[in-house]
């Protein structure tokens, strides 16, 4: 088999382009690095043209087939960077592939019908679904798609209540996120969140979660009177749980050191496990900053591969996950690449706890 010529076939819809093309598994680390640079450069240069020149496979079994089905509508910017993900994964392992994307605009059944009847004509049985609960119900109504296995990036198996025993799921569990946190509380707790579909679940499963739940104090998207906000005596030394954004929470931690808040600790789920938070704030704003985190530490090459193609499996959960799933299934967890494994149709992420530093993160020992 070494004496074979693999081939690669990596035929991308990425959003707004239907155009595709094939490349060839480079054979160095230095041609990698080459064509991983070449999957970078524009859409109007990568794809010059309609016209697809069918690859010569010598072994069609030998070759890893794989699709990425998503409503770009609502998750265009993660598809983008799962594609990366999945790409820098597939020529890491070195073997031939083929890899295609099918966008349903948005989660519509009949244009997820549409779309699933076509990676299915095409051969595809293993399918990255980049859906919300919305149009993960749809897939669970169909019965005609028994033969695929189906990942979900964004769901994780507590959300749902019934489900198809080829549906894998990988979201991340902000519950066990949230549990973890409430070990650090000091019982007089307020909380921070902005109304959003996120935001919203956050503020639900803190109130689940929390022993007391304290204050729960909305961040408001715009013009916020972060004065009236800091001088409510009730939060002055209590354990703080930001479930706000990046930029919001930067603005919070800012608005606790000017007014003095002197809280017992900051808290935070994987949502603000982020180097850009460490930008935008000052080492004395994160004093006592503590944050909770799903993704493990992985190969370097790995990581540099994904990075070369645009995304960040070291603090972007949605791209961990989708190079979870990548690995599951394509291998079945066999690569020691990874450590997180799927156990009982559930990616099975370890909680790492996190304190902040003047250059970042670091690992907190627990027992």
């Amino acid at each position: 088999m070494k004496n074979l010529i693999l081939i690669i076939t990596a035929c991308f819809m990425l959003i707004g382009c239907a155009t595709k093309k094939d490349y060839t598994l480079p054979k160095s680390t230095v041609e990698k690095e080459k064509r991983a640079e070449e999957f970078k450069k524009p859409q109007d240069t990568l794809f010059e043209d309609n016209i697809v020149e069918e690859p010569v496979i010598e072994n069609e079994e030998e070759l890893n087939k794989i699709a990425i089905i998503y409503p770009s509508a609502k998750v265009g910017r993660y598809a983008k960077s799962t594609i990366s993900t999945i790409s820098a994964y597939l020529i890491y392992t070195d073997s031939p592939f083929h890899l295609e994307a099918f966008d349903s605009y948005d989660e519509n059944p009949d244009n997820i019908l549409r779309e699933l009847e076509l990676l299915k004509e095409k051969g595809f049985t293993k399918v990255i679904a980049m859906f919300t609960q919305i149009g993960f119900n749809t897939l669970n109504s169909l019965n005609n798609f028994e033969n695929i296995k189906f990942y979900f990036p964004l769901i994780n198996k507590e959300e749902v209540t019934t489900f198809n025993d080829n549906f894998i799921f990988g979201g991340i569990s902000y519950k066990k996120q949230l549990e973890l946190l409430q070990t650090l509380s000091s019982n007089k707790n307020t909380m921070f969140y902005v109304k959003s579909y996120l935001g919203n679940k956050l503020r639900d499963i803190y109130k689940q979660t929390f022993v007391n739940s304290g204050v729960i104090k909305e961040i408001a998207r715009t013009n916020n009177r972060y004065k009236y906000i800091m001088k409510d005596n009730r939060i002055l030394g209590s354990t703080i749980i930001l479930n706000t954004p990046i930029v919001k929470s930067s603005i919070i931690l800012s608005q606790i050191t000017a007014f003095e808040v002197e809280p017992a600790k900051v808290l935070s789920t994987q949502l603000n496990y982020n180097p850009l938070l460490v930008k935008l704030t000052q080492e004395k704003d994160r004093e006592n900053f503590y944050v909770v985190s799903s993704i493990e530490d992985v190969n370097s090459f790995i990581e540099d591969y994904t990075k070369l193609l645009g995304s960040d499996i070291a603090y972007e959960w949605v791209d961990y996950s989708a190079l979870v799933g990548a690995n599951y299934l394509i291998n079945e967890n066999s690569l020691e690449l990874i450590k997180t494994g799927i156990f009982e149709n559930q990616a099975d992420y370890k909680q790492t706890l996190y304190k902040s530093t003047s250059y970042g993160f670091e690992k907190v020992l627990q027992n």
